[in-house]
């Protein structure tokens, strides 16, 4: 790995000065390999002055240090020893390049951005490599028990978010020391946090009755609700939807959507019923959404005035209709692995906990318990 200081004409009569690698060296900041590194160092051409004569001095002095430490840095690193000057780099440059990382592998990354946030808020604006050890895990995993969310000083961080956002800045910490910008492991010294069982609230058949047999004023919300009962899709898969995505198979006689799952970044390919597709209405042109001007916050808060008012007491939000669509599917005896692939699950392991076994399905188990004495 060899360098040199070299220069540059720029207009004025003044030089730039940058350092030029062979071969091309990584650029941790720009997350790309360069030849260049330009030092935001200039000095006069034809210095006019002895003001303009020590500024040359001093930006070539400056420029020399930077050139000497980049270069012990390289051959440090070629050698595979440590380089002491990694421990002063910014954590947070780091994990903004990770994440940038997986959001080209289609990763979904709203929680490694979440407990940068929350890192941010832990401990302020900077940190560098040499500040994250054990005790620093600990001590961020004790806040993010005890602190409150970044919507509102009111709420508390549940656990199993808590858990998430430790489980993920963790990750970037164990991808820093494999790839030599920290000394040890520290992750290895700090336990992870429990994730609770929640209680994953599902509405029964009579309750889904109660809902399509009583719509609101929105036709939309009602649609939408339906539709996503029918269907398990998110409420952001259920706003993006357009027209286009929607094919109908002859081979399998059946309707099905194709698109890429915004949370997942994966494409999709969900069969859905003619009782669905019959919901939607009258087909519309390709560009259009299908459920137009739908608003999360909007479409919460009337589905809870509907629940109220058709006599559902249960806390019911636009997730739990995914819930619903996966508890129904399994009380009617369908196989977990078809359910994992309705859900767009890449693991089966998350559909297990996802939907746990229904009380339905328990009762009828516990029915079957019983003993002829004669």
């Amino acid at each position: 790995m060899r360098g040199k200081l070299r220069e540059r004409k720029l207009t004025k009569g003044r030089v730039a000065l940058y350092i030029d690698y062979y071969p091309p060296v990584w650029n941790p900041a720009t997350n790309r390999f360069t030849r260049r590194e330009n030092l935001k160092l200039s000095m006069y051409l034809k210095p006019g002055s002895s003001l303009e004569e020590r500024h040359n001095a001093l930006n070539k002095e400056i420029a020399e240090k930077i050139y000497v430490k980049r270069m012990k840095s390289l051959m440090l690193d070629e050698h595979k020893i440590l380089n002491v000057d990694v421990l002063q780099g910014d954590f947070y440059i780091y994990a903004n390049n990770f994440i940038i990382g997986k959001e080209k592998g289609k990763v979904h990354v709203d929680h490694y951005v979440m407990a940068v946030k929350y890192c941010r808020k832990f401990i302020g604006d900077s940190v560098k490599f040499k500040d994250i050890d054990h005790h620093f895990l600990e001590r961020f995993k004790d806040f993010l028990l005890s602190t409150t969310t970044l919507k509102s000083a009111r709420f508390h961080l549940d656990q199993n978010s808590a858990a998430s956002y430790y489980d993920k800045f963790a990750n970037m910490v164990d991808k820093a020391f494999k790839e030599g910008y920290l000394t040890e492991n520290p992750t290895l010294r700090v336990e992870r946090i429990s994730n609770i069982e929640s209680m994953r609230e599902a509405l029964t058949t009579e309750e889904i009755k109660l809902l399509m047999n009583n719509p609101p004023e929105d036709e939309t919300v009602y649609k939408a609700t339906i539709f996503a009962i029918m269907t398990g899709f998110r409420f952001g898969s259920v706003k993006i939807l357009k027209w286009k995505y929607l094919e109908y198979s002859a081979q399998q006689k059946t309707w099905y959507f194709y698109f890429t799952d915004p949370k997942t970044r994966r494409m999709m390919k969900q069969f859905v019923s003619q009782q669905a597709v019959d919901l939607l209405g009258e087909r519309d042109a390709d560009e259009e959404l299908i459920f137009t001007n739908l608003d999360y916050h909007i479409t919460r808060q009337k589905i809870k005035f509907w629940c109220r008012k058709v006599g559902i007491k249960k806390k019911i939000t636009f997730h739990n209709f995914r819930h619903t669509y996966a508890t129904q599917l399994l009380e009617k005896g369908e196989d977990i692995y078809v359910v994992s692939k309705m859900l767009n699950h890449k693991h089966l392991k998350t559909t297990q906990i996802y939907t746990k076994v229904s009380d339905t399905l328990r009762a009828k188990a516990a029915n079957k318990s019983t003993y002829n004495n004669n």
